[in-house]
């Protein structure tokens, strides 16, 4: 949909008669132009019918290009002369911006160009905590601003296209309405106005109209019709996809015959809206990333608060409140007994610091022959080098580089699944393997509980707690990566809690600013960090953006969620819409396992999945998955609810019983 969306610095500025003129000007130009009104006030009855004031005005000025009758404009009508929320509440209705702007893009259906006019101001409440920028929001057009032009009007106009940059919404400009009559003396506060706000807002002026009370609609259109020259047409057809293919490298994927992509316009709470309107349910939370959905207001406000004081300062010789704040957090939620961090601005970075810990640790003990990591197959740590090569060495995804990387020493997957009783035996292997090696080995690295892109297994907790134990038993540091299952994933907030395990050395990151920012840290426990420090040893590590101001207080909002909301029912409710959806799936030919733990559901299948088909078929079905190896997998956002997660379900049943996988 093409168009603008009209907004007002508040009540009574002109912004219909602004609306109305400019479709006047659109029409004469000769675009296939109409004016709409998602929620209407103050509308009196008439033979048994609402009438809505405002499209009235539009039917004035556009009469002469719809001579069987202005169309109907006006998604809802309510009696009460004032705000939405209150109007719909008086009504016993609620108004929602997704079937508000439903109804918008119906309305708008046929036209070339669309004027949406709101209610008042651009934060006009709609109700259940929503403001007529979330409309917007839906929407996505470009927005123009009508200003009354009047002392005053500087600072309204600078503050709504703030609040609507802040939104990430595109101001195409402002138009001056001077609503109010001119009085003796104030034409240069007015000249004043105009020339201020271009200068302090950034955004054009589009037209100036005078105080025209009465005056006719060709003299108000003239005036109106100049914004027609700041304003663009309808959006270009190119949409960036061919450079895209030809140009843009994404992950796992050949820069000759990429993998198809879609374009994405938007996201909020569990949903992905693409470029061509669709929306998909999100089952991948951004690679396990978004745990609190998308756009969550308040991982925004953080945002920008920091981002208007401080967005970066280097961490060398400098600290600052959001490292700080967030550091004391992270030690408040994690095991005890963790006591230093190190924050990192990658995953992959936080298990490179862990590693050179644990080689600096055994370097500063004297213990210079612990030189190698101890870890098993089918794990996942990372794409840079250190963290590949505690990678699986042989059906991971970097056996390419295996002769490039430090060769460590590898046990057995697992083979304890995590609902089953334990049994002894599945350990032997694992131990004697350790215990012939255990002298060049600085520290054992795992996943906790569960295994994740290397092949998203979950083992037993006990597994864990004889790892622990036989590292402590050869004076070896227990390295955990909870850089995927941290901060809830699994029902606990940390993974290890299942086994009442505390690691030496803990990674976390991708949940920890809920999606919003890259940043990662490492935690450590007080005998790491001394050993390191001893005899004025330094940790030689040291990322650019390391600290990063705007990604920890943005990560400090998101924990903040979790301190203050109860997400362990939230998991626990995700837990069984997964087993519950994705449960049906055991049944069907070619699937060798379903199994879920916490906001973790997969599919297992008996033979490599078919990615690119899976993902049209996904795409087509209104779901967002990423299928890899034998897995179809889901980690979805926390505040996904049942019917998202039964369609997530119903779309991997589908696509399995449509051989859409093949």
């Amino acid at each position: 949909m093409n168009g603008y969306f009209i907004t007002g610095t508040d009540t009574d500025v002109g912004k219909t008669l602004a609306t109305a003129a400019l479709l006047r000007a659109l029409l004469d130009a000769g675009r296939n132009a109409v004016a709409l009104k998602p929620v209407q006030t103050g509308c009196p009855r008439q033979d048994g019918r609402l009438m809505a004031e405002d499209p009235a005005v539009y039917a004035r000025f556009a009469g002469p290009y719809f001579p069987d009758g202005y169309p109907e404009a006006c998604c809802r009508k309510f009696v009460p002369a004032c705000s939405p929320h209150l109007a719909a509440e008086a009504a016993g209705e609620t108004l929602d911006p997704d079937d508000l702007a439903a109804g918008v893009e119906r309305l708008a259906h046929g036209y070339d160009t669309v004027l949406v006019e709101g209610a008042g101001g651009c934060a006009v409440p709609l109700g259940n905590g929503r403001t007529m920028l979330d409309l917007m929001a839906r929407l996505d057009l470009p927005v123009v601003v009508v200003a009354d032009n009047k002392l005053g009007a500087v600072n309204h106009a600078l503050m709504t296209v703030e609040v609507l940059r802040g939104r990430g919404l595109d101001v195409a400009g402002v138009i001056m309405t001077n609503a109010t009559p001119p009085t003796a003396g104030d034409e240069g506060l007015r000249r004043d106005n105009v020339k201020a706000i271009a200068e302090l807002s950034g955004v054009p002026i589009l037209a100036d109209i005078p105080h025209l009370s009465g005056a006719p609609v060709d003299e108000i259109t003239a005036h109106a019709a100049r914004a027609l020259e700041y304003l663009p047409g309808p959006r270009p057809v190119d949409d960036g996809l061919d450079f895209d293919r030809d140009h843009i490298w994404h992950p796992y994927t050949s820069a000759l015959e990429p993998l198809p992509v879609n374009k994405v316009r938007s996201a909020r709470g569990a949903r992905i809206v693409l470029d061509d309107g669709r929306e998909l349910v999100d089952g991948m939370a951004s690679w396990w990333c978004a745990i609190h959905g998308y756009g969550r207001p308040e991982l925004l406000r953080a945002a920008r608060h920091q981002l208007g004081r401080l967005p970066h300062v280097m961490f060398g010789g400098l600290t600052h409140d959001p490292a700080i704040g967030l550091c004391r957090d992270l030690l408040d939620m994690a095991p005890d007994g963790l006591n230093h961090v190190f924050l990192a601005d990658s995953g992959s970075v936080s298990v490179e610091a862990a590693i050179k810990m644990a080689l600096q640790y055994m370097q500063a003990k004297g213990e210079t022959g612990r030189t190698r990591l101890f870890t098993v197959r089918g794990g996942y740590h990372g794409d840079t080098c250190g963290a590949m090569s505690v990678c699986d060495p042989d059906n991971g995804m970097h056996h390419l580089f295996s002769g490039l990387l430090p060769k460590q020493i590898f046990a057995p997957v697992p083979d304890c699944p995590f609902r089953e009783p334990f049994d002894p035996e599945r350990f032997r292997e694992t131990e004697r393997i350790f215990r012939e090696r255990q002298a060049e080995i600085a520290a054992v690295i795992v996943e906790p509980i569960v295994q994740g892109a290397g092949g998203m297994r979950f083992y037993h907790p006990e597994y864990l707690r004889r790892l622990r134990r036989l590292a402590d038993e050869h004076g070896v540091l227990l390295i955990l990566d909870e850089i995927a299952t941290g901060f809830g994933r699994t029902g606990k907030l940390f993974a290890c809690e299942w086994s009442s395990v505390t690691p030496d050395i803990l990674c976390v990151g991708k949940a920890l600013t809920g999606g919003t920012m890259t940043l990662a840290a490492v935690l450590a426990t007080n005998d790491v960090a001394r050993t390191i420090s001893q005899d004025g040893g330094v940790f030689m590590h040291g990322p650019t953006f390391m600290g990063n101001p705007l990604a920890c207080a943005v990560a400090r909002a998101s924990l903040g969620i979790l301190r203050d909301t109860d997400w362990q029912a939230r998991v626990r409710a995700v837990e069984g819409w997964l087993e519950e959806s994705f449960g049906p799936c055991r049944e069907l030919p070619g699937v060798a396992d379903v199994r879920v733990l916490g906001a973790i559901g997969v599919v297992e299948m008996e033979n490599p999945v078919n990615v690119p088909n899976l993902q049209r078929f996904f795409v087509d079905h209104g779901v967002w998955l990423r299928p890899f190896g034998k897995l179809i997998y889901a980690m979805p956002p926390y505040i996904i609810n049942r019917d998202e997660t039964a369609r997530l379900g119903a779309a991997i049943h589908d696509a399995i019983t449509a051989r859409a996988h093949q």
